[in-house]
Order: C-alpha cells, then sequence, then structure tokens
C-alpha cells in the first residue's frame, strides 16, 4: 500500500528532481502533499474516477425531512459526497425508489411540511463541510433511508498516510503529480514518456471504470424491433 511519501517521492524522481533512492525535503514533501491533495480532490468531482458506489443507509425520523451527509452526519461519509447518485426508502424489505431532484422543482414545492408514511422526492445540497439531504413529503414512519454515493480516494492527512486505491491509481497519481506539481517546483520540464504515461494511465482509470447508461421506456416492449438472427434467417 502507497503512502503520500511515496508518491511525492515518485512525482520527484520522475522529472529528475531528486536520485534514485533519495526522499524530497521537508519543505519540499510538504508542497507535494499539498498539491496531491488538490490533485485527489479535483478527482473527486469527475465520475469517471468514481470506483464504486456505496449504499448507506439511515432510519428516517418521524416527522423530520432533513438529514445531513458528511463525516460527522447521520449519514456518517468521508470525504461528504459531491453528488447522490440514487435515493430510495426500505419498507418491509421492499425497495422503493425516492427520486432526486433538482434545485427547482424542489423549490417549487409549496407545501413542505406536508407529511405522509414515507417520502417520494429527495433534493440534496451539498454544502461543506456537511451535506443536506431533504425529503418530501416529511415522512411519519421510521424505515431506512438509502443513499447510493460515490467512492473516491480520499484525501491525505500527512505523508505518512497510507491511501488505498484500485490498481492503476498508485501509477496515475505518481506520473500526473509530476506534470501537475514536480515539474514546476524542480524547474525540470516532465519527458514526453512521462506525459504519455500519464494521460495513458488517467485514460485507463477512467475506462475501468465506466458503466454503461441503459434506457428503459414503459413502452420499449410495444415498440421494439426484434433484431435479425442471421443464423436462424429470423427477421
Amino acid at each position: 500500500m502507497a503512502t503520500a511519501q511515496t508518491i511525492v517521492d515518485r512525482a520527484a524522481r520522475l522529472v529528475g528532481g531528486v536520485a534514485s533512492g533519495v526522499s524530497v525535503t521537508a519543505a519540499e514533501g510538504a508542497d507535494g502533499l499539498i498539491a496531491l491533495n488538490a490533485m485527489i480532490e479535483s478527482w473527486q468531482t469527475d465520475k469517471l474516477f468514481v470506483y464504486a458506489l456505496t449504499d448507506t443507509a439511515f432510519n428516517t425520523v418521524s416527522n423530520d425531512g432533513s438529514y445531513t451527509v458528511g463525516p460527522a452526519g447521520n449519514f456518517a461519509l468521508t470525504p461528504r459526497p459531491h453528488k447522490i447518485e440514487e435515493c430510495f426508502i426500505r419498507v418491509s424489505g421492499e425497495d422503493i425508489p425516492v427520486r432526486l431532484v433538482e434545485s427547482n422543482e424542489w423549490f417549487a414545492i409549496q407545501d413542505k411540511t406536508a407529511t405522509a408514511e414515507y417520502p417520494d422526492v429527495a433534493y440534496y445540497e451539498p454544502s461543506l463541510t456537511t451535506g443536506t439531504l431533504l425529503v418530501y413529503p416529511v415522512p411519519t414512519a421510521i424505515n431506512g433511508l438509502h443513499i447510493v454515493t460515490w467512492t473516491v480516494i480520499s484525501s491525505l492527512a500527512s505523508l505518512a498516510t497510507s491511501i488505498a486505491m484500485p490498481p492503476g491509481y498508485e501509477r496515475a497519481l505518481a506520473f500526473n503529480l509530476a506534470i501537475e506539481w514536480a515539474a514546476p517546483e524542480f524547474g525540470h520540464p516532465a519527458s514526453r514518456d512521462v506525459i504519455k504515461i500519464a494521460q495513458d494511465s488517467m485514460a485507463a482509470i477512467k475506462r475501468a471504470n465506466h458503466r454503461s447508461i441503459m434506457n428503459y421506456s414503459p413502452m420499449g416492449q410495444v415498440f421494439a424491433t426484434p433484431r435479425a438472427n442471421i443464423i436462424t434467417g429470423d427477421a
């Protein structure tokens, strides 16, 4: 498992900032950590860097339509999710979708105090440092409210902090940090090979994380045209 130190050192070596087997100075390491975390945080906003989806649940509270999302929230997630991908409520073992809406549709709801056994819609405001999930109608029953959020690599507290990453991320972090931080830090331009590997490693991650979007229509079976079968000759 890599640490921030190993990634920063490798980035510096890739541009000739330090020799093989040598670590950066404490001051350089501190600058490198800042740059590494800034780069990681920018990746957290891009869905193609999301390597998994996480289902987190919190029981609704009777007559409460507001729930916090973040490190110390009702949904205790670190980092605070940039976006909620899906939302549903589990009632007696059955999952019932809760439709996520944008701000214009949420604020168009006139009576947000209306109640029902469980909510139909939800709106997420990703404020810092804790987001807020608002649901409507306000639930009167206690059921499991589930949110599906992006799973991303987290920022690093110190150079000694270890980071668990899927395959390919360590290479991409080191080579892209070499371009973004080490090259300007040490005044050594990144070589074409380093630039090429940085681009290729980032593209590989995005390909691995790509999820196909399936479109469904309630009229699909009525208007669907069957595909021809070249083996049987059926049209």
